[in-house]
């Protein structure tokens, strides 16, 4: 069964990809993350949404799960072996923007496990990233579903909505054989969860005023610029 679910909440609003790509960022960066995660972030759920995937809502959901938490607790503590998250749960941009660094590797046929990841399904762009750039599928295994991103779009194999969980026991990203994309971005406007937005606006706002340390112990900036 192939599958692609958006947004299931009531009230949907129409933003361009260029507006989610943007409200994401400010989000993020709102939520402490360093400026160029936040950027990550941005560019994360802007492909997510070119494929009508809940970008948007599965980040704010990031967002809320993190927000005060230091980046050591969300970042692997070691790529040898299974990735682990000191905290538990592996954040999927920290682990993405990783997974992006060592992309050649993964090209040359070596294989990476992530035990216990949070909302597995943004770590998608980061492997469709590395297919553009690269030509070599990228394949993410999670839940009984298999997502192969190629170079000029993904294909599903099971139920996509499953890459939607909070926490996900078991990730597996693979270089994969070359496929034919079952679905290929779109660059229209999107219909985004209005509760959801909002939680992304509620974010962003911490971008709007000066930092204070009270401000910053709320907004989980102990995710530190320098990483």
């Amino acid at each position: 069964m192939n599958q692609i679910s958006s947004s299931s909440g009531v009230g949907l609003v129409n933003y361009s990809l260029s507006e989610i790509q943007a409200q994401c960022r400010k989000a993020a960066r709102g939520a402490g993350l360093a400026w160029g995660l936040a950027e990550e972030a941005g560019m994360a759920c802007r492909w997510l949404a070119s494929f009508d995937l809940p970008g948007p809502r599965v980040l704010a959901e990031l967002l809320r799960l993190n927000d005060g938490k230091p980046y050591e607790t969300l970042r692997p503590a070691s790529l040898d072996g299974n990735w682990e998250a000191l905290g538990g749960r592996l954040c999927p941009l920290i682990a993405g923007a990783t997974l992006s660094d060592i992309a050649a590797e993964r090209v040359a046929g070596h294989h990476v496990e992530l035990a216990a990841v949070a909302f597995p399904m943004l770590l998608l762009p980061f492997l469709g990233l590395a297919a553009k750039q690269h030509g070599v599928a990228q394949e993410l295994r999670c839940n009984c579903t298999r997502v192969t991103c190629l170079p000029d779009g993904i294909s599903i194999s099971g139920d996509v909505t499953l890459l939607q969980t909070a926490h996900a026991r078991h990730v597996v990203c693979v270089g994969a054989e070359r496929a034919e994309p079952d679905h290929k971005p779109s660059a229209q406007s999107r219909a985004i969860d209005a509760s959801a937005w909002a939680t992304l606006e509620f974010f962003a706002h911490r971008t709007y005023v000066p930092a204070t340390d009270a401000s910053r112990a709320g907004a989980g900036s102990t995710l530190s610029d320098d990483q």
